[in-house]
């Protein structure tokens, strides 16, 4: 998988939002400046992961991902994911939200370390919103990337 990673000024960061949003809301939708990551398999982009709304205070960072494929999220993604969370912007905590109907999502993020909090109403009236959240003290010790236990990038 190729990556590349776009700051909110770069041209590229709006095309990964539009992507993004397109696939979780059915059409693009402003987002919060922030960073972006690209996935292409090859030359054909099949995923985004845009980082926004970072708080210095409380060292928190909401991120927002979806994809055309389910191949672009392996074990060296995740770790550069997280990595660039708690390792590079420092945070100790992470916030994700989705549909709360996504079953296999919602496994996912458990079995990687994620609490689960569900918000009543937050999609609309009549859909509430599933709020994952992932601590660094969890993503240190969820025993997915003990191959970056030295820090290093795995393969």
């Amino acid at each position: 998988m190729n990556r590349a990673w776009f700051h909110h000024s770069d041209e590229q960061y709006r095309w990964v939002t539009d992507f993004v949003s397109r696939i979780i809301w059915g059409s693009p939708r402003e987002m919060p400046l922030g960073t972006a990551l690209a996935i292409a398999d090859g030359a054909t982009p099949i995923a985004g992961v845009v980082f926004n709304n970072y708080d210095d205070e409380t060292q928190t960072l909401e991120i927002s991902a979806a994809s055309q494929s389910k191949r672009w999220l392996s074990r060296p993604i995740l770790f550069e994911i997280y990595s660039y969370c708690f390792d590079q912007m420092g945070c100790q905590a992470v916030i994700q939200r989705n549909d709360p109907a996504d079953k296999p999502l919602a496994r996912m993020l458990t079995a990687y370390g994620f609490n689960r909090y569900d918000i009543p109403r937050l999609r609309g009236r009549n859909k509430g919103e599933a709020i994952f959240v992932l601590t660094d003290d969890a993503w240190r010790a969820n025993g997915f990337h003990k191959e970056n236990s030295d820090g290093q990038e795995g393969t």
